[in-house]
């Protein structure tokens, strides 16, 4: 994707989006320890090793709109 474009989807996050991200991504990493066995720093290093870590941060491709259970799974095919 183009870093300019990323960095204007960024600049233009409203609160809410944010909130919604990062609860989305918190519930992500506390399935991967749960499911793996890991420490919550393990299972961040393990999840932000992804692809898909990186789509959900953009607002446009609407991840952090989806259930995390959805997400997760997707997230362990890349595993």
């Amino acid at each position: 994707m183009d870093n300019n474009y990323n960095l204007k989807q960024e600049q233009e996050k409203t609160n809410q989006q944010r909130y919604c991200i990062r609860s989305l991504i918190s519930q992500i990493i506390a399935y991967i320890a749960e499911d793996y066995n890991l420490t919550p720093k393990q299972a961040m290093q393990k999840f932000f090793s992804t692809k898909i870590s990186e789509k959900i941060e953009l607002v446009g491709t609407g991840y952090y709109l989806e259930g995390p259970g959805y997400v997760y799974q997707i997230v362990k095919e890349e595993f």
